[in-house]
């Protein structure tokens, strides 16, 4: 048995790669503790599923001031920093794990580290990317140069480094990161949570037209792009639905977007995050997922965790075709659209609408990706990395 704390600028329930995690290390009898931010009516600690959780005394940021992002990832790590010592003195972790963003939060388990612990750094996220994508610098920018060097610092500290694609592998080691160090754990979805995989292709879905999108709203990520599409597809199909889950520092622009373009009575947006747990039954039987990422140097990157867990529930997915997503699905998996294109998305849904043989066709396609990979085999990477 480890004993292994994790640490996240996150909200524990409401983060799947974390939680799948922890839970997963629970499961095989790990002692695992977490370490993250508060959370509204949450206790500042409870266990959920096993993991000891720790809530401290700041809540998620959520703006577009990279200063107030930085100061708020300051507050955590000085906070975390306490109560991971506080923890570790009254019994040493074998493995101290931190999850990204921000990169430098591995050095909250500097004292850890010297008195023994192991340390790992789970990128979920190219930091240096996202910021030039969010606040629209140039590589060249000072800033995207300090956070190379502090990735650079960050991955040079831990023991093992861990990220969530091939393609972002790559990128670590061009900048200088060893292979041998660094781990592959896709962000699959978790079957215990979603169920196994009998899906039944030749059930009708749920009439009307339904369109899902859940998860970060942020402005890289495109609803408002799927919003002017699915305005173009309300004009031909009069009672389309589109239930969009999630919140995030775009959710303002959201709101008012769905004022100005009329879809009141067609869109369901709550503004609010949610559980892990309620992911399959919030999108079970929705018609399509829609991925409208929009193309820059981040979503270049990025594999949406979203888009798994529409192929995994059956559900056929139409997305631009940004590099990592093209590494692991082709064209006869996903329906493609040419990124920031509303009216191709427009087309795409209301053609996989009218076709079911089509939806049924790609959703079947796609399913070979689960067959490469699955949690229940990835997750001994991940005994792999906890155990060296």
């Amino acid at each position: 048995m480890k004993r292994v704390c994790m640490v996240a600028y996150t909200n524990y329930l409401t983060d799947a790669r974390p939680r799948r995690e922890s839970e997963s290390l629970v499961q095989r009898g790990d002692d695992v503790h977490f370490i993250a931010l508060g959370e509204p009516h949450a206790p500042h600690k409870e266990i959920v599923k096993g993991v000891q959780v720790y809530r401290v005394s700041l809540f998620r940021y959520r703006g577009g001031s990279s200063v107030q992002y930085i100061l708020s990832y300051l507050k955590f790590f000085l906070l975390t920093s306490w109560k991971l010592l506080e923890l570790s003195s009254k019994n040493k972790f074998d493995v101290v794990y931190v999850h990204t963003m921000p990169d430098f939060m591995v050095f909250t388990a500097l004292i850890p580290k010297l008195f023994g612990s192991k340390i790992v750094l789970d990128m979920h996220d190219m930091m240096p990317e996202i910021y030039q994508s969010k606040f629209g610098i140039s590589e060249n920018h000072f800033l995207i140069r300090l956070i190379k060097f502090q990735e650079r610092l960050s991955c040079a500290f831990a023991n093992n480094v861990v990220c969530v694609t091939e393609p972002q592998k790559n990128v670590l080691v061009n900048r200088g990161v060893p292979a041998e160090k660094i781990f592959v754990l896709l962000n699959l979805p978790d079957p215990t949570i979603f169920g196994s995989r009998n899906i039944d292709f030749e059930t009708e879905n749920t009439q009307p037209l339904r369109i899902i999108f859940h998860g970060t709203i942020a402005e890289r990520l495109g609803l408002d792009i799927a919003l002017r599409a699915f305005q173009e597809v309300v004009q031909k199909i009069p009672d389309a639905k589109f239930d969009i889950y999630g919140d995030g520092d775009f959710s303002d622009n959201v709101v008012r977007l769905i004022e100005e373009l009329g879809l009141k009575q067609n869109v369901n947006f709550r503004k609010k995050f949610f559980r892990v747990e309620d992911v399959p039954s919030l999108v079970q039987g929705a018609t399509i997922g829609i991925i409208p990422n929009r193309k820059d140097v981040a979503t270049e990157y990025m594999l949406p965790v979203k888009l798994l867990e529409y192929v995994y529930l059956g559900i056929p997915v139409i997305a631009p075709p940004l590099l990592v997503i093209r590494y692991y699905f082709d064209e006869s998996m996903v329906a493609y659209i040419p990124a920031e294109n509303h009216s191709a998305i427009a087309g795409a849904m209301v053609r996989l609408f009218s076709d079911k043989e089509e939806r049924i066709r790609l959703c079947k396609n796609a399913q070979k990706f689960f067959n490469t990979f699955s949690w229940e085999k990835m997750k001994f990477v991940l005994y792999k990395i906890i155990d060296e």
